[in-house]
């Protein structure tokens, strides 16, 4: 033994046989300044970081539990759901892709539409879902869009859509590029009611 280990006082030996395990997703680190946060203290913050005040990016339902009232909601058009009408393939197939998206976030497409309430006024909300391929714009996007637009004119009830899309998704093509013209079109007509 040195004579700086005699002069130090002993430290405190860990048991290097017992490891506990960490919760997957307990911890989320700012992409700001870096700050490791406690995942519920983000949440109940709005998803603001309390060290630096970034946004962080919110799921689509966290947003719709944030926003709508509990009670009375319904979603529109989650029937809908995607198919490969092109075959499409690049470095994975589109179903492959549709499937690890789905397996991510929980959710078919990367657009919520519910009718609901904020502080007891109904409206239609459409939240889009970024983690789901982007947020990109299929068929199937456009198709629960226009379906929650006409439920909004058909009840004269607002429409707010929360956008958080990366564009056409490329694996449907022109049917993707279509999805476009068709919302402008339900918007316009929303707009005359």
């Amino acid at each position: 033994m040195s004579w700086i280990q005699k002069l130090l006082p002993p430290r405190i030996k860990a048991s290097t046989g017992i490891k506990k395990a960490v919760p997957e997703g307990l911890w989320v680190k700012c992409p700001s300044c870096e700050a490791v946060l406690y995942r519920t203290d983000l949440e109940n913050n709005l998803y603001v970081c309390p060290k630096c005040n970034h946004h962080n990016r919110m799921r689509a339902r966290a947003r719709v539990e944030q926003l709508l009232d509990p009670e009375g909601r319904f979603e529109i058009g989650s029937e809908v759901v995607p198919i490969d009408s092109l075959k499409f393939k690049d470095s994975k197939r589109y179903p492959d892709r549709l499937d690890a998206a789905t397996e991510e976030t929980g959710e078919t497409d990367a657009l919520v539409v519910i009718q609901g309430a904020v502080k007891s006024v109904p409206l239609v909300l459409a939240v889009f879902e970024f983690d789901f391929l982007g947020g990109s714009m299929g068929s199937v996007v456009g198709e629960r869009f226009v379906r929650g637009v006409a439920s909004a004119a058909e009840q004269r009830l607002p429409f707010v859509c929360i956008a958080a899309s990366g564009g056409a998704r490329m694996q449907e093509g022109l049917f993707s590029l279509m999805q476009m013209a068709k919302t402008t079109a339900a918007l316009q007509q929303l707009s005359r009611t």
